[in-house]
């Protein structure tokens, strides 16, 4: 009996030693730091380069570098990531917010962002990425990019219906004039030889590609018929119930439209003519929405256009609207909701930018103007009676056209006009527990250098101070009293 008791605790010692031994092997495994940049390996996205260790979308490119080193301290070569929570790209080397390629493996397919990435088609510009309408011209330069600016001139027929001269007939040919393009047109190199009130075929076509980069409103269009004499000049002949006897039509460059007669007749001939030009294929109702708010005594106003099929596209965007419950990555998910590189943001923030910059506001003060512009033309409303839920999470078009939000929809929509702006932005996610409820809030931090207020730092201490969406007149670095859960400090820094 008693041996066997003593083989018992014999084992038990054995088997405590042995799960102490494994548990600090476990402890020391997991407490290895090859690289020496401060972060374990078991966490560590990039465990043999000190200069790098997170990776948010797991796509081989670090999001930054870690503190106190650049790309000239990575062992591996690495180069940041341009877009940290989208897998699907990396690089942007002119910085405007379009990857310049995929990575490798992946398509636009792949592309966790709202709206998906769209490839740079202009990598080394960084105003320009998108040509719409294929022509060569960026759509930030086209003067017109839905469509490729062209026009075909068709001269039909014609008909000289009063002498010229003493003779009974006339020697005809044709100027067309396009802006700076000038052609004659005749009868396999010779003049039409016509008798009077004779109507005579002509179907010959005048095309010309209007340049895209023109900053000329409209493009004017001439066209003018000529009685060929050997002995003196050349007639003009009066073909139209204009003014003047030559034909003058404006195309407006702008809306791709032109307005003429197809049969134009003055006092000695008559002209069959058609313009063709390709048309627009897009066709869309526009939300006009005017924006007022007051800052620093003075009023300001934005005019802007919103496409309503880019507000229903938002509206009906097939994505969970409560992303901080996600159960696989709630930060990406909550940083998809910034549209930086939506167009109407893109609009809306020249349009802010060119207003601070009228009062020369320092990069401080337009980060102020334009908090003050978010917190003074959104109305505070909760989710509950907007939308009928606890939770609804606005893109920030959504809000624009609505006007209306709670502090996630005013937050999304500031950081991402400061982040098409180039600030370095992010989202500070705040939860506690209240009444036995998860409650939570959303503020922005934006990095400034020298700055005063209140802030927070990150986990490579760069420090975000708080901007607060909601209540009027706060500027950035202010923290408000309630709630006072806040002066607690961010569940989450989701840097953008």
């Amino acid at each position: 009996m008693k041996i066997t008791a003593l083989l018992l605790i014999t084992i038990l010692i054995i088997s405590l030693f042995v799960g102490c031994v494994e548990e600090n092997k476990n402890i020391e495994t997991s407490q290895i730091d090859s690289d020496n940049d401060g972060v374990y390996d078991d966490i560590d996205a990039f465990p043999s380069d000190p200069a790098a260790s997170k990776d948010s979308d797991k796509d081989g490119f670090p999001d930054n570098w870690n503190t106190g080193k650049t790309q000239k301290d990575s062992t591996l070569n690495l180069t940041l990531d341009s877009f940290n929570y989208d897998p699907a790209a990396s690089k942007d080397l002119d910085n405007d917010g379009y990857p310049d390629f995929w990575n490798q493996g992946k398509t636009q397919a792949d592309s966790t962002s709202i709206p998906p990435l769209e490839l740079d088609e202009f990598p080394d510009d960084k105003n320009a990425y998108k040509d719409t309408d294929k022509d060569g011209i960026a759509d930030s330069y086209d003067i017109n990019s839905q469509v490729n600016l062209s026009v075909d001139i068709t001269l039909e027929s014609f008909q000289v219906t009063k002498r010229v001269d003493l003779l009974r007939w006339a020697q005809i040919y044709f100027i067309v004039k396009i802006g700076n393009y000038s052609k004659t047109i005749k009868n396999n190199g010779l003049n039409y030889i016509v008798l009077l009130n004779q109507k005579t075929t002509i179907n010959q076509v005048i095309s010309y590609d209007i340049p895209d980069k023109t900053k000329e409103s409209v493009t004017e269009i001439t066209i003018s018929m000529y009685d060929s004499d050997l002995f003196k000049e050349d007639d003009l002949l009066d073909i139209t119930s204009q003014s003047q006897k030559t034909i003058t039509i404006l195309f407006n460059n702008i809306k791709n439209t032109v307005s003429y007669e197809k049969v134009s007749q003055g006092t000695q001939g008559i002209l069959w003519y058609q313009i063709n030009y390709p048309i627009e294929n897009i066709e869309t109702t526009i939300l006009n929405k005017t924006y007022s708010w007051k800052y620093e005594n003075k009023d300001y106003n934005i005019y802007l256009e919103i496409p309503e099929d880019k507000y229903d596209y938002y509206l009906n965007y097939k994505t969970s609207r409560i992303p901080q419950n996600d159960n696989t990555d709630p930060n990406s998910k909550m940083a998809s909701f910034v549209t930086s590189n939506d167009e109407t943001i893109n609009t809306l923030s020249e349009k802010l930018y060119n207003l601070a910059k009228t009062q020369v506001f320092d990069k401080t003060q337009t980060a102020n103007f334009i908090l003050h512009f978010v917190q003074k033309t959104i109305n505070y409303a909760l989710d509950n009676e907007t939308k009928g839920c606890t939770e609804y999470w606005r893109f920030p078009v959504e809000t624009l056209v609505e006007q209306k939000g709670d502090c996630e929809d005013t937050s999304v929509l500031y950081a991402a006009i400061l982040k098409n702006l180039g600030y370095d932005t992010a989202l500070l996610f705040y939860a506690w527990e209240e009444n036995d409820e998860r409650i939570g809030h959303l503020a922005v931090g934006l990095h400034l250098i020298n700055e005063e207020g209140d802030y927070v730092t990150d986990e490579n201490n760069i420090k975000y101070y708080y901007c607060e969406t909601t209540a009027k007149n706060y500027n950035v670095g202010e923290l408000p009293d309630d709630p006072p859960q806040i002066k607690e400090g961010p569940e989450e820094i989701i840097r953008l």
